[in-house]
């Protein structure tokens, strides 16, 4: 498998993953919490006296799980948006819709697409989302 079909497979991945995204960073919310408290066990204090939902905060905007979560939302909505309606409306069903069980041909087949063309709809909307998420120039 070349170098671009894994870049292909890991897009492909990240842009299904999309209706997750919001769960998986609030579980991340909450391990997060969990660990400061882990880490204050029999802990004396420090001199920094702090708010604990400002440090909340900080963790959160710079733990790399939840940015990249988030830039992949971001990135999939912007993608989605501005592709015209026929192709959004086929990502749709093809991602997260009654279609989402097919594979690529068997999914261009059944909507009236050759198979390079179904390829070439998928290729131009994920090297799009790759472009917002900073993974492709």
């Amino acid at each position: 498998m070349g170098r671009n079909d894994y870049l292909i497979n890991e897009l492909d991945r990240k842009f299904a993953n999309y209706y997750n995204y919001n769960k998986e960073i609030a579980i991340r919310k909450e391990e997060l919490k969990m660990r400061e408290a882990d880490e204050n066990i029999g802990g004396g204090k420090s001199n920094i006296r702090s708010n604990p939902v400002e440090l909340q905060v900080i963790k959160e905007l710079s733990d790399p799980y939840i940015v990249n979560r988030q830039l992949w939302k971001k990135g999939i909505k912007e993608t989605l948006e501005e592709q015209d309606e026929e192709v959004k409306v086929l990502m749709e069903l093809k991602y997260w819709g009654t279609d989402s069980w097919m594979d690529w041909a068997s999914f261009g087949k059944k909507h009236g697409y050759s198979k390079p063309t179904i390829y070439r709809i998928r290729q131009k909307v994920l090297f799009g989302f790759a472009r917002k998420i900073g993974e492709i120039n």
